[in-house]
């Protein structure tokens, strides 16, 4: 069976260099520390080995993953054992080659660090979520003395604490919570390089005889294959299309397309059969969101993201709703 790295898993990607030049003031607020990481998440040269654990269900499965970081580009590999056995992504300022062993394929998407970064920094911006930040001392990890930022829902409920080195910003531990407060998925650094040397060769990805997959093959499959309508943002939109797949929604089958750009993420949703757009304001992962929902052809559609009801109209109209 393949396995696929979960977008919870792959954002625990994010992190931040060595600062050069004079000696930094060390953030002494929770925001500040983030803004930090924000700040210098496009500039991260670092190698490193990293502990993964993720819960399904009631099984928890743990693997490995050793890590290159040169700026905006990444590599990421797996040992030949475990869940995700020979798997490799490299990802660059243009896209994200993921390889399959299994399959000897080479699934080619848009980038996503970009977009990961600045959902980041977001987090304390608004208004609402501010008092929700704290900021605690954290352990050694590594042999860094850290800080920990714990994130709070408005039940007072933690949902994610980040171990991060304040001089630098580089995120050496992450924790995600369930509603539940059950550790959901963790990650933490076992090793790192903060001064590595790296060939060009380390961020390209190019197999022989390896089959090319993009988002667009598999949205014409999902079309064909379940009798949806084809439609789809063009590819020269400034959204790209990073996935699709069948989910059922209300036990109704729908074909989920999901589109990101630098600055956020949206979903477009099909499925026959009419749904409130309000039951899909927690559709991406945890996020209160905006909805916009149009009919066609016996078919609803809903787009949803973390944006103004005005712009995903705007959307839905170069999607003909």
């Amino acid at each position: 069976m393949i396995l696929r790295l979960s977008r919870a898993i792959w954002i625990f990607a994010l992190g931040v260099p060595l600062l050069s030049g004079p000696a930094q003031a060390q953030p002494s607020s929770a925001q500040a520390l983030l803004d930090l990481v924000g700040r210098a998440s496009q500039k991260l040269r670092y190698s490193g080995v990293r502990k993964v654990q993720m819960k399904f269900g009631p099984d928890r499965v743990t693997h490995t993953e050793y890590i290159l970081r040169d700026g905006k580009k990444t590599r990421i590999w797996f040992p030949d054992e475990g869940s995700f056995r020979g798997q490799i992504i490299v990802e660059t300022e243009k896209e994200r080659r993921h390889y399959f062993p299994e399959k000897n394929q080479v699934e080619v998407m848009p980038p996503r660090r970009e977009e990961n970064a600045a959902r980041f920094g977001r987090f304390g911006r608004d208004g609402s979520q501010k008092p929700l930040l704290k900021l605690e001392d954290g352990e050694v990890i590594v042999g860094i003395d850290t800080k920990r930022v714990a994130f709070f829902n408005k039940a007072g409920q933690a949902f994610m604490r980040l171990w991060i080195d304040p001089k630098t910003g580089l995120v050496l531990k992450r924790i995600f919570y369930d509603k539940q407060g059950t550790i959901q998925a963790s990650a933490e650094f076992t090793k790192v390089d903060l001064t590595p040397q790296f060939r060009k060769s380390d961020f390209e990805l190019n197999i022989r005889g390896a089959k090319i997959y993009t988002p667009r093959d598999r949205l014409a499959e999902l079309v064909s294959r379940g009798d949806y309508a084809n439609v789809s943002l063009s590819p020269k939109d400034p959204f790209q299309l990073e996935s699709a797949r069948i989910q059922r929604i209300e036990n109704v089958p729908a074909l989920v397309q999901v589109y990101v750009k630098k600055d956020g993420r949206v979903s477009l949703i099909q499925l026959k059969a009419h749904i409130d757009p309000n039951r899909l304001k927690n559709f991406g992962r945890g996020e209160r969101l905006g909805t916009y929902t149009w009919q066609r052809g016996g078919s609803s559609f809903v787009l949803v993201g973390d944006m103004s009801e005005s712009r995903l109209r705007d959307l839905a109209q170069r999607l003909g709703g």
